[in-house]
């Protein structure tokens, strides 16, 4: 009985110890992109192609980060900051977050001046 649940605890280390190496090596893609299989049925010519759609999600992620980072350089209340980050989070597009960046450099402008 012994050897039975000491054969046993080896055996599931071993197999516990491969599930995690596969999972080490396989490759997972960063961004997943859903099909649109109902509208290519009807209306292919509206349809872009996945690669089309990954550099439109991929263009609009990096304009979060630079958008982030100028709103992290920018100098206001840590309140406000934090407010328009989840802002930027919900909308990255929204007009409460141009408005803020653009006062603040028309600000910034006035001063130089």
């Amino acid at each position: 009985m012994k050897k039975r649940t000491f054969f046993g605890g080896i055996f599931l280390c071993l197999a516990m110890g491969l599930h995690m190496t596969y999972a080490q090596n396989t490759v997972q893609p960063k961004i997943k992109m859903k099909q649109r299989l109902l509208l290519n049925q009807f209306e292919s010519e509206y349809v872009l192609t996945a690669s089309e759609r990954m550099a439109l999600k991929e263009s609009r992620i990096a304009y979060q980060y630079k958008t982030k980072e100028l709103l992290d350089s920018l100098d206001i209340s840590t309140k406000k900051r934090k407010r328009l980050i989840q802002e930027l989070k919900r909308n990255p597009f929204s007009d409460r977050i141009q408005d803020a960046i653009a006062s603040e450099l028309k600000s910034e402008d006035n001063l130089e001046n």
